[in-house]
């Protein structure tokens, strides 16, 4: 079974792209874009918990 996805892309070039992440803190690299992981979370109508917010790294370079 595919894990359901828990994060979310905002801004960027994959803004609104699903994910499933399993760090806490960090930079990740989506396709070719770096995201960095927030302690932010955003409701989804697609799942009753909230997704973890992911900004994109390049708009606070």
């Amino acid at each position: 079974m595919k894990p359901q996805p828990n994060a979310i892309c905002i801004g960027g070039p994959c803004h609104g792209l699903l994910l499933t992440i399993t760090q806490e803190i960090g930079i990740l690299d989506v396709e070719e874009s770096r995201y960095r992981v927030t302690t932010r979370r955003l409701h989804h109508p697609s799942c009753r918990e909230p997704f973890v917010v992911l900004a994109w790294a390049e708009e606070t370079a």
